[in-house]
């Protein structure tokens, strides 16, 4: 009968089933500032591959390290513990750089909102800061809503939070709903600002007619500055009293 300590030894050995998966598994460069979901990716592609040798998983998250990294976990590099290292690399990695409650809290509360994001994109990244296990509270509530536009927020107040992707989608329609309302309301407008544009132009002021007399064509302006004669007869006019404001006087 084989014993505990040759499981151990089976697991911590690659075997050929090992070796020959491994051949086309691809472990993305290490993320240091999402290492929880960066295992969870890694040991996805293991699932797969059917890798299970715990030796084999260690050097291979060891492949993935830049400088920086490496040199965290150097002392676990050069000496792995005989027993498991990749569940001690794991560990290690995790306190090294996955956030505290205090630093979870500090980045839900000033995560921004920017106009072209969604609320439901603001609503996943806030999920994703909660620690494994963390029950739905008040505190993730507010800290969403509380970025939402005022008009979009007034929707959503008494909506149920059990499912905070469900209230996250409807806040995207509603978002969306403001949006197109406002695009449209600034398209509807824009033609009367070009009609009264084009009203107030020069060029598009009444002409007079061609049949009236000729001293009127030049009399587009009766200033009463103006003597008798030029408000008469304009430019034709022959004579001039003072006082007259016509150019060329």
């Amino acid at each position: 009968m084989p014993k505990d300590s040759d499981n151990v030894q089976a697991q911590a050995e690659p075997s050929s089933l090992d070796l020959m998966n491994t051949v086309s598994l691809k472990v993305p460069a290490f993320w240091p500032d999402s290492a929880e979901a960066w295992f969870m990716q890694v040991e996805a592609q293991f699932a797969l591959m059917g890798v299970i040798a715990c030796s084999t998983k260690f050097y291979y998250c060891v492949s993935s390290f830049n400088q920086e990294a490496a040199k965290q976990v150097l002392d676990l590099i050069k000496n792995p513990p005989s027993s498991d290292p990749y569940e001690a690399l794991k560990s290690r990695l995790l306190r090294l750089f996955v956030l505290d409650d205090y630093q979870r809290y500090e980045a839900i509360s000033n995560l921004p909102f920017f106009g072209d994001m969604k609320p439901s994109t603001l609503m996943s990244h806030m999920l994703a800061l909660l620690p494994l296990g963390h029950k739905l509270c008040f505190f993730l509530r507010r800290a969403f809503l509380k970025r939402l536009p005022a008009d979009v927020r007034a929707h959503l107040l008494r909506d149920d939070f059990s499912d905070p992707i469900a209230l996250a989608l409807k806040a995207d329609e509603i978002y969306q709903s403001k949006v197109s309302s406002s695009t449209v309301y600034t398209v509807s407008s824009a033609p009367e600002d070009v009609v009264n544009a084009v009203r107030s132009s020069p060029t598009n002021r009444p002409r007079h007619s061609a049949t009236s007399h000729s001293g009127s064509r030049d009399n587009r302006s009766l200033s009463p500055t103006l003597c008798y004669y030029h408000r008469t007869w304009g430019s034709k006019a022959k004579k001039c009293r003072a006082p007259c404001s016509w150019l060329g006087n």
